[in-house]
């Protein structure tokens, strides 16, 4: 009878044993057990070079972030020559557009700058050992944070301003008019090249999610990684890694945002068991610390690609 029983029990830890190797090999979530000095991360000798030309990018946002939430457009010129159309008229509607542009095109130029940015900093963190790769490399991954907190930040904030669009559509409507104009400075090629941009609701998240999926084509561990990063920050987030509250909604932003980008450049959805991704315990975490702050749970809602075909479990927890 003991023979026989203390053989089922060791039998039974075998199995077991087993069973947790095999949740170990074909388990996708990454361990969330990563630290990163947020604070106080400075760049390696390694980190140097591609932390300088992320920087000299990431150096910009501010003054792009200003340029979105003080334009102010001219719909009113617009609407003038619209409602009223005549030489003088459409004439002071496009000097009104030239000003304009300026703004459209800063915009314009830095997302490609922020495309650089994103295939940099992809190509450094992309590495076979995602947890190690994120610990050793601390102040790129504080940059990938600065991006990801930029990108979601400022395509918030261009949702909100549609006279955009608007008026980027009646300057082309208009330059066949004006084509000679000394003041112009994007001509009808360019325009055309420009006006998909301009039309696109989410256009730093698009530029992002365009250069990571191009660099996933070569190098199939950048998706693990920022699923990886997500739960990194929901780790030291859940932890109470740092007191600073402008720190935590740091970490909550950049969560938030690697969370956009795995969903938008993965095959299969964020919001299902086999992601990266520890999804329901980042949104049970955003609507208990987070309260404030409904934002961070819109964008999970309205960002990403599949939120649509998400379990009702999920949509239960956002709703």
């Amino acid at each position: 009878f003991f023979s026989t029983t203390a053989g089922s029990l060791q039998g039974e830890e075998r199995k077991e044993r087993m069973g947790q190797v095999f949740t170990s090999l074909f388990s996708r979530k990454p361990a969330c057990d990563v630290y990163v000095d947020i604070e106080n991360a400075k760049p390696s000798e390694a980190e140097q070079k591609t932390y300088s030309e992320v920087k000299d990018i990431l150096g910009d946002n501010a003054s792009v972030m200003k340029t979105i939430v003080e334009y102010k457009g001219c719909s009113d010129l617009c609407r003038n020559a619209m409602q009223n159309p005549s030489k003088e008229t459409e004439l002071a509607a496009f000097e009104g557009l030239l000003t304009a542009l300026d703004a459209i095109q800063e915009i314009h130029m830095h997302s490609k700058a922020i495309g650089k940015a994103t295939r940099l900093l992809l190509t450094s963190l992309g590495k076979e050992d995602a947890k190690q790769t994120l610990e050793d490399q601390q102040a790129l991954v504080k940059q990938f944070g600065d991006l990801l907190v930029f990108v979601i930040d400022f395509d918030q904030k261009r949702l909100m301003c549609p006279q955009l669009s608007n008026d980027f559509a009646f300057y082309r409507r208009l330059l066949s008019k004006f084509p000679k104009h000394p003041d112009v400075k994007v001509k009808a090629e360019e325009a055309s090249a420009m006006a998909l941009f301009t039309a696109r609701p989410y256009p730093m998240i698009t530029s992002m999610c365009t250069e990571a999926e191009e660099s996933m084509q070569s190098n199939e561990t950048i998706l693990p990684m920022i699923g990886m990063m997500a739960n990194a920050c929901y780790n030291m987030l859940s932890k109470k890694s740092f007191e600073s509250k402008e720190t935590n909604l740091f970490l909550a932003k950049a969560m938030t945002g690697a969370i956009v980008l795995y969903d938008r450049v993965s095959p299969t959805s964020v919001f299902l068991k086999s992601s990266h991704v520890h999804i329901k315990d980042v949104i049970k975490l955003l609507k208990k610390d987070f309260k404030d702050d409904v934002y961070l749970l819109n964008e999970i809602k309205y960002y990403t690609k599949t939120y649509d075909e998400a379990p009702d479990s999920i949509k239960g927890l956002l709703n």
